[in-house]
Protein backbone atom coordinates (compact mmCIF):
# COMPACT_ATOMS: atom_id res chain seq x y z
CA UNK A 1 0.00 0.00 0.00
CA UNK A 2 1.37 3.63 -0.86
CA UNK A 3 1.93 5.08 2.41
CA UNK A 4 1.77 8.73 1.14
CA UNK A 5 -2.27 8.50 0.73
CA UNK A 6 -2.32 8.37 4.44
CA UNK A 7 -0.46 11.65 4.67
CA UNK A 8 -1.23 15.73 4.83
CA UNK A 9 1.90 17.71 4.53
CA UNK A 10 2.99 21.17 5.10
CA UNK A 11 6.43 22.03 2.81
CA UNK A 12 8.04 25.51 4.14
CA UNK A 13 10.30 26.53 1.70
CA UNK A 14 12.92 29.28 2.08
CA UNK A 15 12.78 31.54 -1.10
CA UNK A 16 15.31 34.50 -1.34
CA UNK A 17 14.55 36.01 -4.01
CA UNK A 18 17.02 35.87 -6.92
CA UNK A 19 16.15 35.06 -10.79
CA UNK A 20 19.07 32.73 -11.40
CA UNK A 21 17.89 30.39 -9.31
CA UNK A 22 13.86 29.82 -9.83
CA UNK A 23 15.31 27.15 -12.02
CA UNK A 24 15.80 25.38 -8.73
CA UNK A 25 12.45 26.08 -7.22
CA UNK A 26 11.20 24.95 -10.57
CA UNK A 27 12.14 21.81 -10.37
CA UNK A 28 11.80 20.63 -6.75
CA UNK A 29 8.07 21.76 -7.26
CA UNK A 30 7.49 19.85 -9.41
CA UNK A 31 7.91 16.79 -7.49
CA UNK A 32 5.63 18.44 -4.84
CA UNK A 33 2.58 17.07 -5.36
CA UNK A 34 3.31 13.22 -5.36
CA UNK A 35 5.07 13.41 -2.05
CA UNK A 36 1.65 13.05 -0.04
CA UNK A 37 -1.67 12.74 -0.40
CA UNK A 38 -2.55 16.15 0.32
CA UNK A 39 0.34 18.77 0.13
CA UNK A 40 0.23 22.60 1.00
CA UNK A 41 3.17 24.71 0.09
CA UNK A 42 4.47 27.93 2.19
CA UNK A 43 7.16 29.70 0.34
CA UNK A 44 9.29 32.15 3.06
CA UNK A 45 10.13 34.94 0.80
CA UNK A 46 11.64 38.52 1.45
CA UNK A 47 10.10 38.99 -2.38
CA UNK A 48 7.52 41.88 -1.79
CA UNK A 49 3.77 41.86 -2.32
CA UNK A 50 2.49 42.58 -5.56
CA UNK A 51 5.63 42.77 -7.04
CA UNK A 52 7.49 41.25 -9.95
CA UNK A 53 9.45 39.06 -8.08
CA UNK A 54 6.17 37.42 -6.31
CA UNK A 55 4.79 36.85 -9.78
CA UNK A 56 8.10 35.24 -11.02
CA UNK A 57 7.84 32.47 -8.27
CA UNK A 58 4.30 31.77 -8.24
CA UNK A 59 4.97 31.36 -12.41
CA UNK A 60 7.21 28.53 -11.58
CA UNK A 61 4.55 27.29 -8.77
CA UNK A 62 1.16 27.67 -10.16
CA UNK A 63 -1.12 24.47 -11.76
CA UNK A 64 1.32 21.79 -10.27
CA UNK A 65 -1.20 19.63 -8.16
CA UNK A 66 -0.83 21.41 -4.92
CA UNK A 67 -1.91 24.27 -2.62
CA UNK A 68 0.67 27.24 -2.15
CA UNK A 69 1.13 30.29 -0.40
CA UNK A 70 3.56 32.99 0.50
CA UNK A 71 4.65 34.32 3.50
CA UNK A 72 6.17 37.61 3.48
CA UNK A 73 7.73 38.16 7.67
CA UNK A 74 8.29 41.84 8.29
CA UNK A 75 10.74 43.18 11.25
CA UNK A 76 12.98 40.10 11.11
CA UNK A 77 16.22 42.12 10.72
CA UNK A 78 19.19 40.27 9.41
CA UNK A 79 18.82 38.49 6.24
CA UNK A 80 19.95 35.19 7.35
CA UNK A 81 17.29 35.05 9.61
CA UNK A 82 14.75 34.29 7.21
CA UNK A 83 14.91 30.68 7.49
CA UNK A 84 14.03 30.93 11.01
CA UNK A 85 10.71 32.70 9.84
CA UNK A 86 9.27 29.50 8.82
CA UNK A 87 8.55 28.86 12.27
CA UNK A 88 5.63 31.12 12.65
CA UNK A 89 4.09 29.15 9.97
CA UNK A 90 4.28 26.20 11.51
CA UNK A 91 3.34 27.67 14.95
CA UNK A 92 0.04 28.23 13.24
CA UNK A 93 -0.18 25.16 11.58
CA UNK A 94 0.45 22.76 13.90
CA UNK A 95 -2.94 23.68 15.78
CA UNK A 96 -4.37 21.85 12.39
CA UNK A 97 -4.90 18.33 13.56
CA UNK A 98 -5.12 16.78 10.08
CA UNK A 99 -1.58 17.73 9.35
CA UNK A 100 0.53 14.77 9.35
CA UNK A 101 3.96 15.94 8.67
CA UNK A 102 6.09 18.86 8.34
CA UNK A 103 8.60 19.64 5.64
CA UNK A 104 10.91 22.65 5.69
CA UNK A 105 13.45 22.90 2.51
CA UNK A 106 15.90 25.08 0.87
CA UNK A 107 15.43 26.40 -2.12
CA UNK A 108 18.26 23.93 -4.14
CA UNK A 109 16.84 20.13 -2.62
CA UNK A 110 15.08 17.99 -4.66
CA UNK A 111 12.69 15.23 -3.08
CA UNK A 112 11.05 12.86 -4.99
CA UNK A 113 8.19 10.18 -4.12
CA UNK A 114 11.28 7.77 -3.59
CA UNK A 115 12.63 9.96 -1.39
CA UNK A 116 9.19 9.76 0.97
CA UNK A 117 8.56 6.58 0.87
CA UNK A 118 12.24 5.82 2.47
CA UNK A 119 11.07 8.09 4.80
CA UNK A 120 7.83 6.90 6.28
CA UNK A 121 8.93 3.03 5.72
CA UNK A 122 12.12 3.32 7.76
CA UNK A 123 10.45 5.66 10.24
CA UNK A 124 8.52 2.73 11.88
CA UNK A 125 11.84 1.25 12.72
CA UNK A 126 13.69 3.86 13.78
CA UNK A 127 10.95 6.00 15.79
CA UNK A 128 11.04 3.34 18.94
CA UNK A 129 14.61 4.12 19.68
CA UNK A 130 14.02 8.07 19.65
CA UNK A 131 15.86 8.23 15.72
CA UNK A 132 14.68 10.02 12.65
CA UNK A 133 15.82 8.73 8.95
CA UNK A 134 17.34 11.10 6.89
CA UNK A 135 18.90 11.90 3.43
CA UNK A 136 22.21 12.53 2.14
CA UNK A 137 22.69 15.81 -0.06
CA UNK A 138 24.34 14.57 -3.71
CA UNK A 139 25.61 16.69 -6.58
CA UNK A 140 26.35 15.78 -9.92
CA UNK A 141 29.73 16.27 -10.84
CA UNK A 142 30.31 17.47 -14.80
CA UNK A 143 33.70 15.49 -15.46
CA UNK A 144 33.13 12.16 -14.40
CA UNK A 145 29.24 12.07 -14.22
CA UNK A 146 29.44 10.70 -10.44
CA UNK A 147 27.76 12.09 -7.52
CA UNK A 148 29.23 13.53 -4.65
CA UNK A 149 28.31 14.06 -0.99
CA UNK A 150 27.62 17.25 -0.82
CA UNK A 151 28.34 17.84 3.03
CA UNK A 152 30.73 14.76 4.17
CA UNK A 153 34.05 15.80 4.32
CA UNK A 154 35.90 12.34 5.39
CA UNK A 155 35.49 8.76 4.66
CA UNK A 156 34.48 6.64 7.73
CA UNK A 157 34.96 3.10 8.22
CA UNK A 158 31.77 1.19 8.54
CA UNK A 159 32.76 -0.50 12.04
CA UNK A 160 33.07 2.70 13.87
CA UNK A 161 29.87 3.94 12.99
CA UNK A 162 26.53 3.63 15.00
CA UNK A 163 23.83 1.18 13.16
CA UNK A 164 20.14 0.11 13.57
CA UNK A 165 19.68 -3.57 11.78
CA UNK A 166 16.65 -4.13 9.83
CA UNK A 167 17.47 -7.44 8.56
CA UNK A 168 21.31 -8.87 8.00
CA UNK A 169 21.77 -7.12 4.79
CA UNK A 170 20.27 -3.55 5.14
CA UNK A 171 21.28 -1.31 7.82
CA UNK A 172 20.65 2.55 9.27
CA UNK A 173 23.81 3.93 9.79
CA UNK A 174 24.73 7.41 12.00
CA UNK A 175 27.03 9.48 9.71
CA UNK A 176 29.39 12.41 11.96
CA UNK A 177 28.24 14.73 9.47
CA UNK A 178 24.18 14.70 9.34
CA UNK A 179 23.86 18.35 7.42
CA UNK A 180 20.71 17.59 4.46
CA UNK A 181 19.65 20.94 3.88
CA UNK A 182 15.92 20.33 5.21
CA UNK A 183 14.19 18.06 7.91
CA UNK A 184 10.75 16.08 7.77
CA UNK A 185 9.14 15.30 10.53
CA UNK A 186 5.89 13.85 11.77
CA UNK A 187 3.47 15.96 13.65
CA UNK A 188 4.26 14.53 16.99
CA UNK A 189 7.92 15.03 16.26
CA UNK A 190 7.37 18.38 15.07
CA UNK A 191 6.04 19.43 18.63
CA UNK A 192 8.62 17.86 20.07
CA UNK A 193 11.01 20.24 18.00
CA UNK A 194 9.12 23.59 18.92
CA UNK A 195 9.16 22.72 22.47
CA UNK A 196 12.74 22.30 22.54
CA UNK A 197 15.93 24.47 22.54
CA UNK A 198 16.28 23.08 18.88
CA UNK A 199 13.65 25.76 17.75
CA UNK A 200 16.35 28.77 18.99
CA UNK A 201 18.64 29.96 16.24
CA UNK A 202 20.86 30.09 19.36
CA UNK A 203 20.96 26.35 19.23
CA UNK A 204 23.54 24.38 17.48
CA UNK A 205 27.11 24.84 15.69
CA UNK A 206 26.23 25.07 12.55
CA UNK A 207 25.75 28.52 10.87
CA UNK A 208 22.98 30.54 11.41
CA UNK A 209 21.25 29.94 8.28
CA UNK A 210 21.88 26.27 8.56
CA UNK A 211 20.80 25.88 12.10
CA UNK A 212 17.06 26.35 10.63
CA UNK A 213 17.55 23.09 8.88
CA UNK A 214 18.61 21.20 11.33
CA UNK A 215 15.06 20.51 13.16
CA UNK A 216 15.39 17.55 15.99
CA UNK A 217 19.23 16.35 14.76
CA UNK A 218 20.95 17.24 18.01
CA UNK A 219 17.97 17.36 20.20
CA UNK A 220 17.68 14.19 22.47
CA UNK A 221 20.42 12.13 21.29
CA UNK A 222 20.81 8.22 22.27
CA UNK A 223 23.67 7.47 24.28
CA UNK A 224 26.23 5.77 21.56
CA UNK A 225 24.88 8.47 18.26
CA UNK A 226 26.12 11.61 16.87
CA UNK A 227 23.12 12.37 16.31
CA UNK A 228 19.20 11.37 15.71
CA UNK A 229 19.97 10.99 11.90
CA UNK A 230 20.60 7.86 10.46
CA UNK A 231 20.30 6.85 6.66
CA UNK A 232 20.00 3.76 4.68
CA UNK A 233 22.97 1.08 3.76
CA UNK A 234 23.07 -2.27 1.96
CA UNK A 235 25.45 -3.93 4.07
CA UNK A 236 25.51 -6.50 0.91
CA UNK A 237 26.30 -4.53 -2.11
CA UNK A 238 27.98 -1.67 0.74
CA UNK A 239 26.62 1.20 -0.61
CA UNK A 240 24.38 4.00 0.81
CA UNK A 241 20.60 3.35 0.35
CA UNK A 242 19.95 5.49 -3.05
CA UNK A 243 16.03 6.27 -2.01
CA UNK A 244 18.24 8.17 0.39
CA UNK A 245 19.94 10.91 -1.70
CA UNK A 246 18.34 14.14 -2.55
CA UNK A 247 19.83 16.22 -4.58
CA UNK A 248 21.66 19.67 -3.98
CA UNK A 249 20.38 20.88 -7.58
CA UNK A 250 23.33 23.80 -8.02
CA UNK A 251 26.03 20.85 -8.13
CA UNK A 252 27.93 23.57 -7.03
CA UNK A 253 30.53 21.63 -4.34
CA UNK A 254 31.23 18.98 -6.53
CA UNK A 255 32.20 21.01 -9.44
CA UNK A 256 34.54 23.47 -7.64
CA UNK A 257 38.82 23.67 -7.40
CA UNK A 258 39.32 21.13 -4.76
CA UNK A 259 41.49 24.05 -3.43
CA UNK A 260 38.12 25.21 -2.31
CA UNK A 261 37.39 22.87 0.39
CA UNK A 262 36.98 19.46 0.94
CA UNK A 263 32.80 19.82 0.18
CA UNK A 264 32.00 17.77 -2.76
CA UNK A 265 34.89 15.81 -3.27
CA UNK A 266 33.93 12.40 -1.84
CA UNK A 267 31.97 10.23 -3.92
CA UNK A 268 29.02 8.93 -2.55
CA UNK A 269 29.97 4.66 -3.20
CA UNK A 270 33.24 5.55 -1.20
CA UNK A 271 31.63 7.69 1.60
CA UNK A 272 31.78 4.43 3.70
CA UNK A 273 35.01 2.08 3.67
CA UNK A 274 34.30 -1.57 5.05
CA UNK A 275 38.57 -2.04 5.19
CA UNK A 276 41.13 -0.17 5.95
CA UNK A 277 43.23 -0.95 3.04
CA UNK A 278 40.33 0.16 1.15
CA UNK A 279 40.45 3.32 2.48
CA UNK A 280 44.14 3.56 2.55
CA UNK A 281 44.42 3.56 -0.97
CA UNK A 282 41.45 6.11 -1.86
CA UNK A 283 42.85 8.39 0.52
CA UNK A 284 46.37 7.91 -1.31
CA UNK A 285 44.89 8.87 -4.79
CA UNK A 286 42.53 11.35 -3.76
CA UNK A 287 45.94 13.28 -2.57
CA UNK A 288 47.66 12.81 -5.60
CA UNK A 289 44.51 13.92 -7.62
CA UNK A 290 44.95 16.94 -5.32
CA UNK A 291 48.51 17.82 -5.95
CA UNK A 292 47.88 17.05 -9.56
CA UNK A 293 45.18 19.89 -9.48
CA UNK A 294 47.03 22.22 -7.62
CA UNK A 295 50.02 22.07 -10.50
CA UNK A 296 47.69 22.89 -13.18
Amino acid sequence: MDATKKTRLVICVTVHFSKDRLQFLEKMSDHFAELANQVLVYIITNAQNHSSELAQIEAVLKCKGFDYEFFIPEGIGHPFLLPWSHFAVVKQLIQDESITHFMYLEDDTLVTKENMDYWLESYQILAPLGLIPSFLRVEKNNHDQLWYSSDVRTQFRYNKLPRVYKNKDYQFINLPHPYQGMYLLTRELMLEHLASPSSNPEFGEWAIRERAAQGLTFQNVPKGCTSRNFIGYNSKTKQIDTKCLIHHLPNNYANRDISEGHLGSIPVNEIIQTNEIGLQVKKIRRSIARRLSMSK
